[in-house]
C-alpha cells in the first residue's frame, strides 16, 4: 500500500518537483554570478 500511495502522490503533485527544481537552478545561477563578480575586475563582471 505504501508503494502505491507514494506513486499515487507522486503523480499526482509533479508541481512541487517542478518548484525544487527551479529553486535549485536559481540558486545555482545567483551564486555562480555572485562567485565570478567577486573575483572579476571591471568590465568583466556581468552585473
Amino acid at each position: 500500500m505504501v508503494a502505491k500511495v507514494g506513486t499515487f502522490v507522486g503523480r499526482t503533485i509533479p508541481v512541487i518537483g517542478w518548484v525544487i527544481l527551479a529553486s535549485d537552478v536559481s540558486q545555482i545561477s545567483y551564486k555562480t554570478v555572485r562567485d565570478y563578480n567577486k573575483i572579476a575586475r571591471g568590465n568583466d563582471k556581468v552585473w
